[in-house]
This record gives C-alpha cells, structure tokens and sequence, in this order.
C-alpha cells in the first residue's frame, strides 16, 4: 500500500497539478528585455572596436538584457517531463556542475564517517584520528566513491539512522 501511495504520489508530482504558466520575460524577471531592444546594450555594442568583440555582441543579441545592458542568464524553474531535449537551454550550466558538486560532497563526507567508523574498531581509535592510517583511508576512499549506493542500502536497512533508545534527551 505505501508503495502504491509512493508511486501515485510521484506520478502527481511528474506530470503536475496544473499546466505550467507561460510569463512575458519582461514580468516574470524583473524587466529583462531582448538584448536586440535595449538602447543600453546598443551603446555597447557600437563601441565595440575588435571583430571579436563584434561577433560577441552579435550573439548576446539573441539574449536578454537588464536595465544595465548586460545579458542575463535565464534557467527555467521547470524542466518538460521525459522530453526529448532536456538541456535546450543553459540548465546544464547549472545542474551538471550542481550535480558534480554534490557527488564530491558526498564522497568527503562518507568517507570520513566510514573512516570514523573504521577508526572506532581499532584499540587506537584516538591515535587514528591524529596520524591518518592509509589502508583505512583507501578503503574509506573506494566506499565513499560508492556513496550514493551505500546511502540507499544502509537507509533500507535501517543502519543509517540511529535508534531513538541510543539519542539522549536532555532534561527540561
């Protein structure tokens, strides 16, 4: 049953409750306008002296531009469900960099709990934590590289999480 729930519930939340709003740009990002229709960003393109520069200006043009004249970068808060292009715009920008940031995160962070853990275990725990033991780093390492893996077995297993008996509370 609670997987039923977790599967309609996730199905609802995918396809959406209602249909997405469509937003002129100039309302829904604080007055952005085409960069071709802004007299800011024309006065800085006329006073672009290198072919490069030239050829820069010819593709921002494309873009949005703020008050200043300067293009902005716009990711849509939402992306189509099961599309067939995904990335049409600049989310890889910003999700695939996110992404590779969290898994980095992610593999220092359980690799010094399993390091801790594996620390623990030895008669020298404290001797551990302040001259760092190369196998138990290494093989901390390798199960921290599989982090997302061992967080999912662990959370369905229950050892991820510490039992309410062994959390003290203190007294009020």
């Amino acid at each position: 049953m609670r997987r039923l729930f977790a599967v309609l519930l996730s199905a609802l939340l995918v396809f959406g409750f209602a249909p997405i709003a469509k937003a002129e740009i100039s309302d829904l990002h604080g007055g952005l306008t085409p960069c071709s229709e802004s007299p800011r960003f024309q006065e800085r393109a006329a006073s672009a002296a290198t072919p490069q520069a030239v050829a820069r200006f010819e593709r921002y043009s494309k873009a949005v531009c703020g008050d200043d004249g300067l293009p902005h970068l716009i990711v849509p808060a939402t992306l189509e469900p099961f599309g067939a292009n995904v990335f049409r715009g600049h989310e890889g920008d910003v999700l695939i960099p996110g992404h590779i940031f969290l898994y980095i995160a992610g593999i220092i962070g359980w690799s010094g709990r399993e390091y801790l853990k594996g620390a623990r275990k030895s008669k020298d725990a404290a001797d551990k934590e302040i001259f760092i033991d190369y196998d138990l780093l290494k093989s901390s390492l390798i199960k921290g590289a599989q982090w997302p893996l061992e967080a999912d077995r662990e959370g369905r297993s229950g050892e991820l999480r510490e039992s309410d008996n062994n959390i003290t509370i203190s007294p009020r």
